[in-house]
C-alpha cells in the first residue's frame, strides 16, 4: 500500500501536468476528486470559487494574497473563456489599460457580453468579476492578449467614459500615443455620429501634441455636417 507520501507524490504529478500545460485555472473535472482533496488539504490547490482552484505553495502565509495575484489574469482568461466561448470582451477602460502595460489587478474586474446576468461573480481577497450583458465591438476591433479579449486601442478610446482620461491620465495618454492616424479612429466616430465624444479625442490629442490627428477629427467631423466642439479632456 502506497504510504501517505508517495500518495501525495502522485497528486503532485497530476498537477504538474496541468501546469505543464500551461493550465492555471484548474477545474474540478481536470483532476480526480482523490487528487483534488488532497491537494487542497496539503496547500498546493486554493478554490477561488466551487469547481474551480489555482495552484498555490503549501509555504504561504495562511490568507496571502501572492498566488492569487500572480494568477488573476490567466485565471480570469480561461474561466471567462469557458464561460462565454468567444462571445465576451473587458471593458474599454480596463482593455486600455492593458494594452499600456498596466497590469494592476482591479477590484472588480468588467466583462461585457450578450450572454451576461448582471451579475457580480466573487473571487479571492476581495476582487470580483462583474458581467454586464452588453454588444461587443465588431470583430476587427476585438484583440486578443494572453487569452484575454479586448477592446483595440481605438475602439477602446472611442467607447470608454470622460472619467478614464481624469482617474488615469498617465495612463490614457500612453494609450493615444499608441494611435498613429486619425482614421485609426474616425471611422468608428463618423459611424456613431459621435461628436461628443469626436470633441474629445481630439481635445486629447492635441494635449499630447498630436495636432496632426486632432485637426484631422475635427476637420473631417466637420465636412461631414456634424457639430464638433473640442474639449480637453484632462
Amino acid at each position: 500500500m502506497a504510504s501517505p507520501h508517495e500518495k501525495l507524490d502522485e497528486s503532485l504529478e497530476a498537477l504538474k501536468a496541468l501546469q505543464d500545460r500551461g493550465v492555471v485555472a484548474v477545474r474540478s473535472g481536470d483532476l480526480t476528486r482523490t487528487h483534488q482533496e488532497r491537494l487542497v488539504k496539503n496547500g498546493f490547490l486554493i478554490e477561488v470559487m466551487k469547481g474551480w482552484y489555482i495552484p498555490a505553495s503549501p509555504d504561504d502565509a495562511a490568507g496571502a494574497s501572492t498566488a492569487w495575484y500572480s494568477s488573476f489574469w490567466a485565471f480570469c482568461a480561461a474561466y471567462l473563456q469557458e464561460r462565454f466561448g468567444e462571445n465576451w470582451c473587458l471593458s474599454p477602460e480596463q482593455s486600455l489599460l492593458l494594452h499600456v502595460g498596466n497590469m494592476t489587478i482591479p477590484r472588480q474586474l468588467l466583462v461585457r457580453s450578450p450572454k451576461a446576468r448582471n451579475k457580480i461573480t466573487r473571487l479571492l481577497h476581495d476582487t470580483s468579476l462583474f458581467d454586464t450583458r452588453a454588444s461587443l465591438p465588431a470583430a476587427g476591433q476585438i484583440v486578443e492578449n494572453e487569452g484575454l479579449r479586448l477592446f483595440s486601442v481605438p475602439a477602446g478610446l472611442v467607447s470608454c467614459g470622460p472619467g478614464f482620461f481624469l482617474q488615469n491620465a498617465t495612463d490614457a495618454r500612453a494609450a493615444l500615443a499608441m494611435v498613429r492616424h486619425a482614421s485609426d479612429v474616425l471611422s468608428l466616430l463618423l459611424e456613431g455620429g459621435r461628436t461628443r465624444v469626436a470633441g474629445r479625442l481630439a481635445g486629447g490629442f492635441r494635449n499630447i501634441g498630436r495636432y496632426r490627428i486632432a485637426d484631422d477629427i475635427v476637420e473631417t467631423m466637420k465636412t461631414a455636417g456634424f457639430d464638433i466642439r473640442e474639449s480637453d479632456p484632462f
